[in-house]
């Protein structure tokens, strides 16, 4: 059964693929048919728009077989949709109730019950671990709960393989009793390093100030208080009936090609803290809505997106917890992606507009999914505000941004003033073909990559065709806006 659905999934895609994403040769004409500006299409709302984007999305081939978002704006849940499969091989749809692995984006549970017990007087940031955990062993070097948080406590990211893997362990001291007495890979402070030891830590300082296990720790003040009901703690030999099935994408060693369920899962179980939590897309936005809507006191606020510094003097990008961004627009974002075994996903919250999005599909192939979450975002931040678009076939002198060198490309762009159609390298064994939708704001667009939906500006004038696409990843020091484009190019009707 898993085998029939898979291939007819594969076959459908491959239909759209050639009917959208390669162009066929009637579609082609039909964007071909006439040159120079086009009418745009009749506006459509936030949502039937982003519903557009991201049933084209899950067209591709290579795009996770699940995927679940959510839209909060100020205290509510605007939208929130479920897209393609959470099993396969019964042909179950993903829908609102759907949940998916957290991964390492737990660690904002953890960080908001931090919060919660610093406005009861119980921890401080600059706290010493040695301090508030005096039966943690001692370490070479004082670390404080800020470097816990931030990654700067010098402790490496130690995993044993199976023992950690697939052991279920039952309590915070199970799991802190395999690491604690490992030395410090660096000093404190000296440089970042990811590390879910860091918030097994913290689970177990959690648990020491407030009297309670770190599964109550999180209940009673995170997920009681913000109406979370559907997180919880992930046991991979027991997983509950809406958890979504996992799925892995690796043509190169599956000779049927595409998905397919992951046989082996990983266990987390060694750090609940960091990256051992279940949840659906909208329980996401309701944890970002409390970085908005007062639930979390304006002094943490400042103190979690300080710029952090190393012993010395530089700058990281990492702050507590969330990491901050910018979108296109130079709207303020801060957001925290999470990746784990068979999962990918993104909580963005646009504080200053109120709104809060969230991602989570069932496979890891999301890469581009800050890019993704900033795209689908625009009709919900913006009004439309259509033009009228370029309309025909485009030579482009295209270049690429290959590791800070431009590698130029000979491509087409085929528009009819609504979508759109980039070839690269026409009938190469690097050809690359990209379908694009228009925004319904001035001159941006969607484009439809492997990686996720990247934002993209076409603009025409009396000298030509000119665009750009981003693919900036985050987070960033600087505003993503001056970031150099993934691709740019210009020309001139063919």
């Amino acid at each position: 059964m898993e085998r029939i659905v898979m291939l007819l999934r594969q076959l459908v895609y491959i239909g759209l693929f050639l009917g959208l994403g390669c162009v066929s040769a009637q579609k082609q004409t039909e964007l071909e048919n006439g040159n120079g500006v086009g009418a745009p299409q009749v506006s459509r709302n936030p949502q039937q728009l982003v519903d557009a984007m991201i049933n084209e999305f899950m067209r591709l081939p290579t795009t996770p077989p699940g995927l679940g978002l959510a839209v909060g704006k100020h205290d509510s849940i605007y939208y929130a949709k479920g897209y393609g499969f959470s099993d396969l091989s019964t042909a179950q749809a993903v829908d609102t109730t759907t949940q998916f692995r957290w991964g390492s984006g737990s660690r904002l549970a953890t960080i908001t019950a931090l919060l919660q017990l610093m406005e009861l007087g119980k921890l401080d940031f600059e706290g010493k671990l040695s301090e508030v955990l005096p039966s943690y062993p001692q370490k070479e070097h004082p670390i404080s709960l800020r470097q816990l948080a931030v990654g700067l406590s010098g402790m490496d990211n130690h995993t044993l393989g199976e023992l950690t893997d697939q052991t279920q362990f039952k309590s915070v001291d199970e799991a802190l009793a395999v690491f604690e007495q490992l030395p410090l890979d660096r000093k404190p402070g000296e440089s970042y390093r990811f590390s879910l030891h860091n918030f097994t830590v913290l689970a177990k300082v959690l648990e020491e100030v407030s009297g309670k296990s770190f599964p109550e720790v999180l209940q009673h003040y995170v997920f009681n208080p913000l109406h979370m009901t559907s997180t919880s703690i992930e046991n991979i030999h027991a997983l509950g009936p809406h958890m979504s099935q996992l799925f892995e994408f690796n043509p190169d060693i599956d000779s049927e090609g595409g998905f397919r369920k992951i046989g082996k899962l990983k266990g987390y179980s060694y750090s609940w803290a960091g990256a051992g939590l279940s949840a659906s897309p909208i329980d996401l936005v309701k944890l970002g809505q409390a970085y908005h809507n007062g639930s979390i006191a304006e002094r943490w606020l400042s103190a979690i997106f300080q710029i952090q510094t190393l012993n010395s003097g530089d700058t990281i990008r990492q702050s507590i917890g969330w990491d901050k961004n910018w979108d296109m627009a130079n709207r303020r974002v801060f957001e925290q992606d999470g990746v784990a075994q068979g999962a990918r996903n993104i909580i963005s919250v646009f504080p200053d507009q109120q709104l809060t999005l969230a991602i989570m599909a069932n496979a890891t192939n999301l890469r581009a999914i800050e890019e993704t979450a900033h795209t689908l975002a625009i009709p919900f931040l913006t009004r439309p505000a259509p033009i009228k678009q370029p309309k025909g076939r485009f030579k482009l002198n295209l270049f690429e941004d290959v590791r800070g060198s431009w590698v130029k490309r000979e491509a087409v762009l085929i528009l009819n003033g609504a979508t759109g159609h980039l070839q690269i390298a026409s009938g190469t064994a690097n050809e690359e073909n990209y379908s694009l939708m228009y925004l319904e704001r001035g001159n941006q667009y969607a484009l439809f990559h492997p990686d996720g939906i990247l934002y993209t500006e076409i603009t025409v004038d009396s000298e030509g065709l000119w665009g750009r696409v981003m693919y900036y990843r985050g987070p960033n020091l600087h505003k993503t806006s001056t970031e150099p484009p993934y691709l740019r190019f210009n020309g001139k009707s063919s």
